[in-house]
């Protein structure tokens, strides 16, 4: 197809990163990424990391090390990607022939196209609640599961594994982005079940978008395979010396995290007594579902015009979303509180 515009290129062109709101007094809450800066012990700790950065780094042990203590898991279990868009994209080339992803869920999931892959896309809201179908798919060879989900809801532990066990044929692959903001996970049955993959990152839980560090966590054969699609140094040796650092300061983004999910929470509770439809959220945002996609539009336009900016239906980051569903990003406190007085302005929903 001539002039094929590839989905990259559109997310390129439509990025506009939150750092950038404050030169043109736009309040962006559009996207998912923690919005504090680091903090400086992270700056000073770099040091000794810069001075090594002469040298190649593949897979450095000082990280996977730390890793494999934090989740008492084997290090031959661990797998450094650059971000878990990476690892998405190492088990769509491994494995991608027939894809099953649910829906709504991450745009990421929507690229394995571009890896000549067939995605397989199953709705999954019901009476707005996320619930996964996890019967046998014999066709399938690669399901994505992010858990808790991107933008909305969450699978019960036991959910997640009914729909490993019910799929023996396929990589069953669950993306854990946002694990550290619901304590779910599912790294400790890893060992249990070898078509049974995680992906975690550094980008949501430590505020390290840009870094682009994250792991696969599977058995070794499956390690083995997914690395064959990546580059022997596939890592920034200042990212993982970030991603170290951050592990050595555990209560300080446990605190982080605490606090971004105080403010979803109150944030809710606003939106819920102004008579929106809040969605069940386990991660730094905020859905809400409209009663016709008119009106969604409607609440969008309005406030840009008070410029803030929201991610409304697939727009962004999403994938199985209609212009009813809204979404909005938990920013910082008094970002939040501009979100509020504009918001009151708006008016009850009845």
């Amino acid at each position: 197809m001539k002039n094929k515009i590839k989905l990259i290129d559109l997310v390129i062109f439509c990025y506009n990163p939150p750092m950038a709101r404050s030169e043109a007094k736009i309040l962006n809450l559009q996207y998912t990424v923690v919005t504090s800066p680091l903090p400086d012990f992270i700056y000073k700790g770099l040091r000794e990391y810069s001075a090594a950065a002469n040298a190649y780094h593949p897979q450095p042990a000082e990280l996977i090390t730390k890793l494999a203590d934090k989740y008492r898991i084997p290090q031959e279990m661990l797998l450094l990607t650059a971000g878990a868009n990476e690892g998405i994209r190492m088990f769509a080339l491994a494995y991608g022939e027939r894809t099953v992803v649910f829906t709504p869920s991450f745009i990421s999931y929507k690229e394995i196209e571009d890896f000549h892959a067939s995605v397989e896309f199953i709705p999954s809201m019901e009476n707005d609640v996320y619930v996964i179908n996890t019967s046998h798919r014999p066709d399938a060879t690669l399901i994505f599961l992010a858990n808790p989900n991107n933008p909305v809801g969450f699978t019960p532990k036991e959910k997640v594994l009914e729909l490993v066990r019910n799929n023996p044929q396929a990589k069953v692959v669950i993306d854990e982005v946002y694990a550290e903001f619901a304590e779910l996970s599912v790294i400790d049955e890893v060992k249990n079940h070898p078509n049974l993959a995680v992906l975690r990152s550094f980008s949501k839980a430590y505020a390290m978008a840009g870094n682009r560090v994250g792991f696969i966590v599977a058995q070794k054969p499956l390690i083995d395979e997914v690395s064959k699609k990546t580059t022997w140094t596939n890592v920034s040796y200042l990212s993982i010396g970030a991603a170290i650092i951050a592990l050595d300061h555990e209560e300080y983004f446990e605190n982080l995290r605490q606090g971004i999910i105080d403010r979803r929470k109150g944030l809710a509770t606003f939106l819920n007594e102004q008579g929106f439809n809040c969605l069940n959220s386990q991660i730094n945002c905020i859905m809400l579902k409209f009663g016709s996609e008119d009106k969604g539009s409607d609440f969008v336009k309005y406030l840009k015009s008070k410029n803030v900016i929201v991610s409304h239906g697939n727009a962004n980051s999403n994938v199985g979303l209609d212009y009813s569903f809204v979404r909005i990003a938990v920013g910082t406190e008094e970002e939040i509180n501009l979100l509020k007085e504009v918001i009151a302005g708006y008016g009850r929903i009845i």
